[in-house]
């Protein structure tokens, strides 16, 4: 009846649940698709608190996942004891709800630096470069091969990090199927070279795309900076994208205005003169006074969107993102209360 209640509540929020009853089933559905969230009684079958924490270190490999307990007995109120968030005897849907968006959060903002994806059949180089960049705070996906790397471009990673000789797909047909997909072209690649022939897979590499390639054995500090610099990249780039966007949106914005404004003049002009000439008593008075205040509102619209200066959005029926004109056309005010015109 609790589990129920709260699949309720949070199903407002647009979340999906994969619900388990015992401490195996938790464990099952953890290696079949890792959640963003656990909420676990503390009380379930075959699995406590902080075992809970243990399997979800183990199996979610560096990817933070706060598990939140719930109807503990103890008289502990709301809190952290640092491995868990605890919500003590509350059992109120409101509660969790509120809880749970505030750990979504708080994860979303612990992946400051991004995720990598990790491609390489060598499973002693691949868990080493896996512990080292989620000690830099990286969020880490690998791969045995580049087959299976391909696969998991579906997690959208921010850079992918592949060995070239690999068996399957290699690294080099890896990056050459990502620059044929469209939705993976923008996927910067650093590409690891064996020393012997390092010249050359490094000139194929990045002839068929790859951003930058790295020697083996490699100097830990030198690929971090490689890193840092391919997402540094990629997030200019993405800024960049988004500031044309803006651009252009606030364009369009404008000319429509244009162009709707000048016959809308004309129209509000014909009206006024045809309402000056009306008897208030005609039965047609009142229908065009109301045609003429939905001509007045639809100027106003026109007026907001010739002042669009930034992209704003909110949120429309189905889903749907529109332009937030109010938002968009009004003066934003800097930290000193000036208004930035």
């Amino acid at each position: 009846m609790v589990r129920d209640r709260f699949t309720e509540a949070l199903s407002l929020d647009g979340h999906s649940f994969d619900v388990c009853h015992t401490g195996e089933a938790v464990e099952a559905a953890l290696r079949r698709d890792l959640p963003d969230i656990v909420i676990a009684d503390v009380d379930l079958p075959g699995l406590d608190a902080f075992e809970l924490v243990g399997m979800l270190t183990t199996v979610a490999a560096g990817r933070p996942i706060p598990p939140v307990v719930i109807r503990s007995n103890e008289t502990t109120e709301d809190g952290e004891d640092g491995h868990f968030v605890f919500m003590g005897g509350s059992d109120q849907p409101e509660d969790l709800r509120a809880l749970v968006r505030a750990r979504l959060a708080a994860a979303d903002t612990a992946l400051k630096h991004g995720r990598i994806l990790i491609a390489d059949d060598d499973w002693s180089l691949r868990k080493s470069l896996q512990v080292r960049l989620q000690k830099e705070d990286y969020e880490v996906l690998t791969a045995m091969d580049g087959l299976e790397a391909f696969e998991r471009l579906s997690d959208v990673p921010d850079l992918v990090l592949t060995d070239v000789d690999m068996p399957g797909l290699d690294g080099l047909g890896l990056v050459q199927r990502m620059r044929s997909t469209a939705d993976y072209r923008e996927i910067p690649v650093i590409i690891m070279t064996a020393h012997a022939t390092a010249g050359e897979e490094a000139a194929e590499g990045l002839k068929l795309g790859a951003n930058d390639y790295v020697r083996k054995p490699f100097d830990w500090q030198e690929l971090s900076a490689r890193v840092q610099t391919q997402l540094r990249i990629r997030e200019i780039s993405r800024l960049t994208a988004e500031k044309q966007r803006d651009l252009a949106i606030i364009e369009l914005a404008g000319a429509a205005a244009q162009e709707i404004n000048n016959p809308l003049a004309v129209i509000t002009a014909r009206l006024e003169l045809v309402l000056s000439e009306l008897d208030e008593a005609d039965s047609n008075y009142k229908s065009l006074e109301q045609v003429d205040h939905l001509v007045h509102r639809t100027a106003n619209v026109v007026q907001k969107m010739s002042q669009v200066r930034r992209y704003q959005v909110q949120n429309y029926c189905g889903g749907v993102n529109i332009l937030d004109l109010d938002g968009a056309s009004a003066d934003e005010e800097d930290e000193s209360g000036e208004t930035d015109l």
